[in-house]
């Protein structure tokens, strides 16, 4: 009895993987049987104004390109594909590669536009200057930061330039003279530091508007 539940249990177990073996064998053969259709297409805007580079177009199967930076893809696929194409910023719009067109299929796609509305963003909590100006005079500064900002006030800086001598050390001016070419090249040749990160000019305002405030 145990034999013959064994023979069932086997002759049902081949037959699954036949099934199955052809069921994948009638799958891969339906893909190679249908002809493929060479896709060339231009993507653009609703309006037809301007082209949209770098847009998404792949098939079920995840195969697929890129539009170039002109908004134009040539690409091969099989005739009855199921093509989504993305772009950042459009909808998604879904086609289907059309059978009945023969080996070249030449079209445009329109895609429209989707805007997100984002949160508002408050840049400055202040409502006024003048609840600014107070806040930065309010400010608790360390000791270590009160020295720094009276050492380098502005006529500290003038007094230092005016009574050091250019000709004091000749190593001192040639490392004036290649920081000053660095800083020219910097400005010229790439962005220019930040003021806001800038110690100094932070001393600078702030002094000027204790200055401000006892005129």
């Amino acid at each position: 009895m145990k034999i013959k539940t064994l023979k069932y249990y086997l002759l049902f177990s081949f037959s699954f993987l036949t099934l199955g073996f052809s069921s994948g064998d009638l799958k891969a053969q339906d893909i190679t049987e249908r002809p493929i259709v060479q896709l060339s297409a231009l993507v653009m805007n609703a309006d037809s104004t301007q082209t949209i580079p770098y847009v998404h177009i792949f098939d079920q199967r995840g195969r697929g390109n890129n539009t170039d930076f002109r908004g134009w893809i040539n690409h091969a696929f099989f005739a009855g594909d199921s093509l989504t194409i993305s772009a950042v910023g459009f909808k998604n719009i879904r086609v289907k590669v059309p059978e009945d067109i023969g080996d070249q299929w030449t079209v445009i796609f329109a895609l429209e536009s989707e805007a997100r509305q984002l949160q508002d963003v408050e840049i400055n909590p202040f409502p006024s200057e003048e609840l600014f100006k107070e806040a930065i005079l309010a400010m608790n500064l360390t000791n270590d930061q009160e020295n720094i900002m009276n050492n380098f006030a502005p006529e500290v800086i003038q007094e230092l330039i005016r009574i050091t001598p250019l000709t004091a050390s000749p190593s001192a001016n040639f490392r004036f003279m290649q920081n000053q070419q660095l800083i020219n090249l910097q400005n010229s040749a790439g962005p220019r530091a930040n003021p806001l990160l800038n110690p100094f000019a932070w001393g600078q305002f702030i002094n000027s508007l204790k200055r401000k405030k006892k005129k």
